[in-house]
């Protein structure tokens, strides 16, 4: 049984809006690497095994895009199989919360603009995160 805590992450939209879009942004990053020629250069020189992991994990995280694109209660029978997708959740939304705190000083730096709460300290994202970091492995 998957800890009840992360499994109130998937109650409720906001929350579920943002595992959506951390797993989107993560699937558009590795995409991006078959996109130019210097990403396909890197994949292709990365040793056989790390090129395997690199490849599963962009199945995995499209499978776990299709999953959060399913009804509340078959997201939530699905994401109760196992920690697997959690870890990957977990991974996703760091990754997310990271580089628009890194968008956020880029745009401070260039325009001016004020730090956002949207952006760079996102509450639903961070809440997330701390749940995930401390529920997301298996006991």
């Amino acid at each position: 049984m998957i800890n009840p805590e992360l499994m109130k992450l998937l109650e409720t939209n906001d929350v579920l809006d943002v595992l959506r879009d951390s797993v989107t942004y993560q699937l558009q990053k590795i995409h991006n690497v078959e996109r130019t020629s210097e990403g396909r250069d890197w994949h292709q020189e990365l040793p056989q095994i790390v090129r395997a992991k690199f490849d599963n994990y962009k199945v995995d995280y499209e499978h776990l895009s299709g999953i959060l694109k399913l009804e509340h209660e078959q997201i939530k029978n699905e994401m109760n199989k196992g920690y697997y997708y959690w870890r990957l959740l977990r991974s996703a939304c760091n990754t997310y919360r990271n580089d628009l705190a890194e968008y956020d000083q880029q745009l401070n730096q260039e325009f001016n603009l004020k730090e956002t709460e949207a952006i760079s300290d996102n509450t639903v994202l961070n809440k997330c995160i701390i749940i995930l970091d401390q529920h997301v492995i298996e006991k």
